[in-house]
C-alpha cells in the first residue's frame, strides 16, 4: 500500500478532529492534495499547522510522521509517529510506519518487535510480512525469511531489494533452483531504469553463492543500461576470476582501464589475476597502483601482503601489513596478517602478541584464534595453546575448525609420548566431523592415526573419505597409498602414489597456499545496508 493511500485512508477514518479545530482539518486536507501531486514540502508544512492547532490528534502526528518518512527524514519522522502512538497505541499504521523507518536506520529489532504487534492487529497485512521478510533475512534467520517474503509474492514482485533479499535466503538454504528462479523473474521484471541497481545486486548475490553462470548473465544484461562502467565492469570480471575465467576477467579490466575507468578495485583484480597467471612483478606492480589510487584502503595493504608472503618476500610482507595497520589501527585482520609473517619467519613471541591483538580487536575472528593457538603450541606453550582453544570453544561452540585444529594438535602432543589427550583428540575431531560433514583434514587425522596404530580397514575408510572430500590435497593420496600398502593393494597404492605426485607438484607452486580471507579479492558486499533502501511501507 502507498503513502498516499494509507493516509487518505487514516483522514477518512478521523472525520471532524475531536475537539472541533475546524481549521486544522482544512489544512489537513490540503496536505493531502499536496501529496497527491507530490509536493512533499508543501504537505510538511501543511500538516504541521494542524498539529499546532490540534495537538491531541493523532492523526496529524502520525501522517506529519509519514511525510516525513517519505522526505527520508527518518528521525525526526520517528518522534512525531511515536507521539502520535503515544495518543493512540493502536493505531497499527503509524506503528507500521515507525516499523519502516527503525528498519532503515538499521534498527532490526526494534523494527521486528513493533512490526509483530502490527501483526496481531492486521495479521494478513502484506506490507508487515514483506518487512518482517527482509529483517530476517538482513538478521540472517534464512527460514524466516523465505517464510515471510515467499508468502507475499506479489509484494515482492514490486521491489527489486525484495527479490534480491529473497535471492540471497534461498541461496544461504540451500535452494539454488529457486534462487535462480527468482533472478531470472528479476531480469524479466528490470525494465525499469531504477531496477538497474537490484539487477547488480543480483548477480552480486549469485556470485556470493558461487552460482557465476547466472551472476555473468545478470551482469551482461546491463551492459549498455547501467550508467557506471566501471562498477558494471569489475563485478563482472570478479565472478569470471571467482569462475576460474581468469584471461576473460583481465581483458575485461583491461579495457576498463584503457577506456579511462581506472579505480582501486579494478588495479586489485588486475593484481590478482597476474598473481594467478604467474605474473609476479606485474601482480605487485597492480597492488602498488591499487593502493596509489586509494591509500586509505586497508584490503589493498592485505593483499599485497600475501602475495610477498607466498612469493617469501617477508619484508615487504612485513612492511604491508604495517601499513595496513597505520590506515586501519583497528583492524583485526592488519594484525592477524602480520602474525602471519612473524610465524612464517619463526619470530614465535612477536607473532604471539600480534595474533592477540588480532583477537582482542575482534574475538570471533576464527583464524586469528588458530594463529594464536599455534604460536603458542609452537613455543612450546602448550598449556596457554589449550587455553586459548578452550576460551574460543566457549564462545564458539559450533565452529567445526576450532575443534579440528585443536584436535589436530593434541594429537601432536599424543605422538610425542602424552597417550592420554589421544581421546580428547579424536572427540574433537569427530565433533568437527558432526558440525561440518564437507571437512576433509578430520578423516585424515583420523585415518592416520588409525594406520599408525594398525587399524588398517579403519584407516582406509577414514583416507577414502579425505580424498573424496578433499580430492585435489596431496598428502591425503600420500597417506592413502601408505594404507593401501599395507593391506597389500599395490595397484591402488601406485595410483595413489601417482595422484600424490602430481598434486605436490602443482601445490609447490607460488600462489597455491593463498587462502581464505587474506587470500583472494573481496567478493562483492550483499547486505541492503550497504547503500539501504527505502522500506516498503512509508
Amino acid at each position: 500500500m502507498t503513502l498516499l493511500l494509507m493516509l487518505c485512508r487514516t483522514w477518512g477514518a478521523s472525520g471532524i478532529p475531536r475537539d472541533g479545530s475546524v481549521e486544522a482539518q482544512v489544512h489537513a486536507d490540503k496536505a493531502q492534495r499536496l501529496i497527491r501531486e507530490g509536493n512533499l514540502d508543501g504537505a510538511e508544512a501543511e500538516l504541521r499547522v494542524s498539529v499546532q492547532l490540534d495537538p491531541r490528534n493523532p492523526v496529524y502526528w502520525g501522517s506529519l510522521g509519514a511525510v516525513l518518512g517519505m522526505e527520508r527524514k527518518l528521525e525526526e519522522s520517528d518522534a512525531y509517529l511515536e507521539k502520535a502512538l503515544g495518543l493512540n497505541p493502536a493505531d497499527w499504521v503509524t506503528r507500521r510506519n515507525l516499523a519502516s523507518n527503525q528498519y532503515q536506520l538499521g534498527q532490526l529489532q526494534p523494527a521486528k518487535e513493533n512490526l509483530q504487534t502490527v501483526l496481531k492487529a492486521a495479521p494478513s497485512d502484506n506490507t508487515t510480512r514483506l518487512l518482517l521478510g527482509m529483517i530476517a533475512e538482513e538478521s540472517k534467520d534464512y527460514t524466516a525469511a523465505v517464510k515471510w517474503l515467499a508468502s507475499v509474492p506479489d509484494q515482492v514482485r514490486q521491489r527489486p531489494e525484495s527479490m534480491v533479499a529473497l535471492t540471497r535466503a534461498y541461496y544461504n538454504l540451500g535452494y539454488k533452483e529457486r534462487a535462480r528462479q527468482t533472478l531470472k523473474d528479476l531480469l524479466v521484471l528490470s525494465t525499469r531504469p531504477d531496477w538497474r541497481e537490484g539487477v547488480l545486486r543480483g548477480g552480486q548475490a549469485a556470485v556470493q553463492a558461487g552460482d557465476y553462470e547466472i551472476a555473468e548473465r545478470m551482469f551482461a544484461s546491463l551492459s549498455t543500461t547501467y550508467p557506471d562502467p566501471a562498477k558494471l565492469g569489475y563485478n563482472l570480471a570478479l565472478a569470471q576470476y571467482h569462475d576460474n575465467k581468469i584471461s576473460e576477467s583481465r581483458t575485461g579490466l583491461e579495457k576498463l582501464v584503457a577506456a579511462g575507468h581506472e579505480t582501486s578495485e579494478i588495479e586489485n583484480l588486475l593484481g590478482w589475476c597476474a598473481f594467478k597467471q604467474a605474473r609476479y612483478k606485474d601482480a605487485v606492480a597492480a597492488l602498488d597502483r591499487a593502493i596509489a589510487l586509494d591509500p586509505s584502503r586497508e584490503s589493498n595493504y592485505l593483499d599485497v601482503g600475501m602475495m610477498l608472503l607466498e612469493l617469501r618476500r617477508y619484508d615487504g610482507a612485513q612492511l604491508a601489513a604495517e601499513r595496513a595497520i597505520s590506515v586501519a589501527p583497528g583492524s583485526a585482520q592488519a594484525y592477524r596478517l602480520k602474525g602471519l609473517v612473524e610465524f612464517r619467519r619463526g619470530s614465535l613471541v612477536d607473532a604471539r602478541k600480534s595474533y592477540a591483538r588480532a583477537v582482542e580487536l575482534d574475538p570471533d575472528d576464527v583464524q586469528a584464534i588458530l594463529g594464536l593457538a599455534s604460536a603458542l603450541w609452537n613455543d612450546g606453550k602448550f598449556a596457554e595453546a589449550s587455553a586459548t582453544f578452550n576460551k574460543a570453544l566457549q564462545r564458539l561452540p559450533k565452529e567445526p575448525l576450532l575443534y579440528l585444529n585443536y584436535g589436530t594438535m593434541l594429537l601432536k602432543t599424543a605422538d610425542q609420548g602424552d597417550a592420554s589427550t589421544e581421546s580428547r583428540a579424536v572427540a574433537l575431531l569427530k565433533r568437527a566431523i558432526a558440525l561440518d560433514s564437507s571437512l576433509a583434514e578430520p578423516h585424515y587425522q583420523l585415518g592416520s592415526l588409525a594406520l599408525r596404530e594398525g587399524r588398517k580397514q579403519e584407516a582406509v575408510q577414514e583416507l577414502e573419505t579425505a580424498s573424496c572430500l578433499g580430492p585435489t590435497i596431496s598428502k591425503f593420496h600420500y597417506t592413502l597409498a601408505q594404507a593401501y600398502r599395507a593391506l597389500g593393494r599395490r595397484e591402488d597404492a601406485t595410483r595413489e602414489l601417482g595422484a600424490y605426485q602430481r598434486l605436490k607438484a602443482e601445490e609447490d607452486k607460488p600462489g597455491a597456499g593463498l587462502t581464505g580471507s587474506l587470500g583472494s579479492p573481496s567478493l562483492p558486499k550483499g547486505s541492503p545496508r550497504e547503500p539501504r533502501e527505502a522500506a516498503p511501507s512509508n
